[in-house]
């Protein structure tokens, strides 16, 4: 962003002349949501709770409890902690596995 003063009157650019279309829109639609966002109650901008994800979102969910940008992010997450239940309770003291014999269904 830069401030400019042609046109008889300064005013905010969010790039310079040249700047690539993308480049341009990206930090356009960024100022946008810095001002929209802490204005309005009803538009809630997060982080991904998923480890490893930078990601940001807007939460439209009715109560405002969205925690990941996206569904694989959720499921990765919901894997995960499976994975480590299970192996915490598979190396615990005292704990035996039963293996369930499999039918033949006719």
């Amino acid at each position: 962003m830069h401030l400019s003063d042609h046109d008889g009157g300064r005013h905010i650019h969010f790039s310079r002349n040249g700047t690539p279309v993308e480049r341009w829109v990206g930090r356009l639609i960024a100022a946008k949501l810095a001002l929209v966002v802490p204005g309005d109650p009803s538009v809630t901008l997060d982080r991904c709770a998923a480890t490893g994800c930078a990601h940001y979102f807007v939460d439209q969910s009715r109560n405002r409890t969205r925690r990941f940008c996206s569904n694989a992010c959720a499921s990765r997450t919901t894997v995960a902690a499976h994975r480590a239940r299970a192996a915490k309770k598979s190396s615990s003291p005292g704990t035996q596995t039963h293996s369930t014999p499999h039918r033949t269904v006719r």
